[in-house]
């Protein structure tokens, strides 16, 4: 019995191990970006970026998986591809429409296209895929997006332009409001005053309103003057002098005139003095 017992252990130990090997770690997509089946994706830098369970690199596995990624367009043309390794995110690959060697190579608009990975991709802990796996993806609708974009722009500015247009008239509205003339008869009727009295009260009012819009012309003209001479004397002249002392030949010869001229009267002064005397 004890033979038989340890004869069981052994075997189960043995099926243990076995059952630990088959079902360890495998290399599998966890996701990508554009994900299968997607439409919308951008035709810039064309590419699918993939999540893998263990990580990838290109000094451990770049060359063993250097034919593993192939791009087609929705025409089964293949494309050429760039592989990009993520060094510092783990099981990070970006496979890129490779444009370098032929620039007028695009991706195209509102178009189908599939990457292919082989089954042979090896992770760097030497697991592999297992199987081969596909995504196809959709590029963006250019032109229906551009349409979009201008059907938005007309509402928006058609929105501001109806929105201005009843800011306008309320504008209007409020200003006829104001110079409305008024009706003595009907407003005596309605108010119970006289005729006279209401006359004299819009006299009153409009007189007031002519006086403060009178008043309010006049201190925006003066001090649009303020600023101008302030402006002037600014810039034009460092300090206020006369045209005698900035060095006017017509204002020396006025001043010489009027020198003679004080010196004769005070002269003329002097002598009637002396005749008196």
């Amino acid at each position: 019995m004890k033979r038989l017992g340890a004869i069981l252990s052994i075997v189960a130990l043995m099926v243990a191990l076995s059952t630990s090997l088959c079902f360890g770690s495998s290399l599998t997509i966890e996701s990508s970006y554009p994900k299968d089946g997607s439409t919308g994706a951008s035709i810039e830098n064309l590419g699918v970026k993939l999540y893998f369970s263990e990580d990838l690199s290109e000094s451990e596995v770049g060359k063993a998986n250097k034919k593993c990624f192939q791009l087609y367009d929705e025409e089964g043309k293949k494309l050429p591809t760039r592989v990009l390794y993520h060094e510092g995110e783990k099981g990070v690959v970006l496979v890129l429409l490779d444009n370098s060697s032929d620039k007028k190579l695009k991706a195209k608009s509102n178009s189908e296209y599939t990457l292919k990975i082989s089954g042979d991709l090896v992770s760097d802990e030497g697991n592999t895929l297992g199987k081969d796996e596909t995504i196809t993806f959709k590029t963006l609708n250019q032109s229906a997006n551009s349409m979009i974009s201008i059907a938005m722009m007309v509402v928006m500015f058609g929105g501001m332009m109806v929105v201005s247009t009843r800011a306008a008239k309320k504008t209007v509205e409020e200003a006829k409001k104001k110079e409305e003339v008024v009706n003595p008869y009907k407003e005596a009727k309605k108010t119970g005053k006289s005729v006279e009295e209401i006359v004299e009260k819009d006299q009153k009012k409009k007189a007031k309103q002519a006086e403060k819009a009178a008043k309010k012309a006049a201190k925006e003209e003066k001090d649009l003057y303020y600023y101008e001479e302030e402006d002037i004397n600014k810039y034009r002249v460092s300090e206020r002098r006369s045209a005698y002392a900035a060095g006017s030949k017509y204002a020396a010869a006025r001043k010489a005139e009027a020198e003679k001229a004080r010196a004769e009267k005070n002269a003329k002064k002097a002598s009637k003095g002396k005749k008196k005397k």
